[in-house]
Parts: structure tokens; C-alpha cells; sequence
């Protein structure tokens, strides 16, 4: 997988019709990916079985990029076109449900990081709170205590820590969550995309 195709996309100002095939007739947007032989899809390091394996990274950064930027009403087909001489239906057989396999395992760690995330919020507003109560208690006691003055400097700190923490369950409910919710959709969308081999008389370079 070519990063400069991946650059190249990203740094261009055309609208995705223009960068992608689209069918009006069936509402898809095609993904063309013009590979070599079919090891150039998977991890170089990854010698599992085929669906089993890793998908090459940068052709995983590039798929998303490509969903990223397609209309999510519409369906998605990945076309890998690859030499003739090198068809082999056992291994396109393979790949696609590897494809699946892989993307599928992906949406499994997103769900992971996404309940770790609500948990993380949950936790957060839990001791905010506490803290904020716990700090407007102990200012209103120092004020009513001057002989415990000395104690302001904490009840602050404590309050403090009770906005940090409130803070971050916002950052979480509104930023995070919705960046691993995104996240977690195109995944889906590449799991659920049709992908088919495409063979041409292109010279292999294997």
C-alpha cells in the first residue's frame, strides 16, 4: 500500500464523489486499492493464519481515512485489484474473511476503551462531587473558625480538585466519548463493507 496514495487523498480539496467511484443506482461508494500480491494486505510481521492476521497498518489508516470521508448514507465496496497470474480464490476467500475477522476484533477493543471511558466519567463525577461538597464544607467552616484559618489553603486545594474532576467527566461526555463513538462506526462500516478481488493483467512485482 502506496502512502503517497494516502497523502494524496488527504491533502485534496476535491469532494469524495470525485475521489471515490460512486453507483447512484445501488447508493455505493467504491474504494479502489491496487495491491501487488495478496501478503501486501496483512501485518509484514504477522505470520498467523490469513483470518487471522493484522491488517497492514497503513492500509488500515487509509481505509478509515476513506470511510471517514464518505457519506455515512451511503454503502461501501473495497475493490482490491491485484495481477492475474497471482488469482487464487482460496486465498481471496481467505482475506475477505479475514477482513471481517480483524474489523470485527477491532470493534471489540473499542468497546473495551468506550466502557472504560464511561467508567473513568462515572468515577470522575462521583469524587468531583464529593470533593466539591467536602471543599464548600470545610471553606464555610474555616470562615465560621478563624482559628482553623490555616486550614483554607487545603479546603481550596480540595475544591479545586472537585472542579479538575468535573472537568474531566465534561471532557469525557463530550470530546472523548464522541471521538470513540466515531471511532467505533467506521469500524463497523469496514466490517460490513462488501470486498471483492479484481484481476488484471498487470505484471506482478513479487
Amino acid at each position: 500500500m502506496e502512502k503517497d496514495t494516502l497523502d494524496s487523498i488527504l491533502n485534496s480539496n476535491m469532494g469524495t464523489k470525485d475521489l471515490y467511484r460512486y453507483s447512484k443506482e445501488s447508493n455505493t461508494s467504491y474504494i479502489d486499492v491496487e495491491i501487488d500480491f495478496y501478503r501486501e494486505l496483512y501485518n509484514e510481521w504477522d505470520f498467523s493464519p490469513i483470518t487471522n492476521r493484522d491488517l497492514d497498518e497503513e492500509l488500515f489508516e487509509f481505509l478509515e481515512s476513506c470511510v471517514a470521508e464518505i457519506n455515512r448514507r451511503h454503502k461501501i465496496n473495497i475493490i482490491f485489484h491485484i495481477p492475474k497470474s497471482l488469482e487464487d480464490k482460496e486465498k481471496e476467500e481467505k482475506s475477505i474473511q479475514g477482513f471481517t475477522n480483524y474489523f470485527s476484533y477491532e470493534i471489540r477493543k473499542q468497546n473495551y476503551r468506550i466502557r472504560t471511558a464511561v467508567d473513568s466519567a462515572v468515577t470522575s463525577g462521583l469524587y468531583g462531587l464529593a470533593f466539591l461538597f467536602a471543599g464548600t464544607w470545610a471553606i464555610r467552616f474555616v470562615e465560621e473558625n478563624t482559628r482553623y484559618s490555616y486550614l483554607a489553603f487545603l479546603a481550596e486545594g480540595i475544591l479545586i480538585g472537585g472542579w479538575v474532576l468535573g472537568w474531566e467527566l465534561v471532557s469525557i461526555i463530550f470530546f472523548k466519548s464522541k471521538e470513540l463513538f466515531a471511532q467505533r462506526n467506521i469500524l463497523r462500516r469496514l466490517r460490513d463493507a462488501k470486498i471483492e478481488f479484481e484481476y488484471t493483467d498487470k505484471p506482478s512485482s513479487y
